[in-house]
This record gives C-alpha cells, sequence and structure tokens, in this order.
C-alpha cells in the first residue's frame, strides 16, 4: 500500500529536522567530523525514509525532482513548506 500524502510529509518532516538539528550541533560537538557525521546522517535517513517519501529533506532536491516531473507541483510546494518549517525547528532545537 502506498503511504499517504501526510505520511509522506510528515517523513519529510522528521528527516529535514534531523538533519538541521545534526548540522546545527555539529560544529560545537566535534568540528572535524562534520563532513563524515552528516554524510552518514544524510545516508542514514535517506535509506530510512527513501521507500515512503522519496528521502528529499532539502528544498533544492525537490525542485530537481519537480523538474524531473517525478512529483506534481502541489505534492512539492507541500513538501517544501513542511522542509522550511522542519529547518526551523530543528535548528531552533539545537539552539
Amino acid at each position: 500500500m502506498a503511504p499517504s500524502l501526510q505520511q509522506k510529509l510528515f517523513v519529510e518532516f522528521v528527516g529535514t529536522a534531523l538533519l538541521c538539528f545534526t548540522v546545527s550541533c555539529l560544529p560545537k560537538v566535534a568540528e572535524d567530523m562534520v563532513g563524515i557525521t552528516v554524510g552518514g546522517v544524510l545516508m542514514l535517513l535517506v535509506y530510512a525514509g527513501g521507500p515512503q517519501s522519496g528521502g528529499h529533506y532539502n528544498p533544492a532536491v525537490t525542485l530537481a525532482i519537480l523538474g524531473r516531473d517525478l512529483i506534481e507541483a502541489k505534492e512539492a510546494a507541500l513538501y517544501m513548506v513542511a522542509q522550511a518549517i522542519a529547518a526551523v525547528a530543528g535548528a531552533t532545537v539545537a539552539a
């Protein structure tokens, strides 16, 4: 059974929030491990959420997918709104 739009948006929200939280926390904790840690977290999130939502977690990626006509414009816009709100939430929690 295919996931609903609400489920997809939830996955995008949680994934984007976790990614932004990770990026916001790392300079305070381990400056020399930022690249590998962010890459590892992103890989984990894409593997975990990819089957449900596509694992975009970034408005630029969603825009690229929209440009390839792999997603509808309405769904892409909702993804981007969810990602923007999640980015603010993740960075706020890290602050």
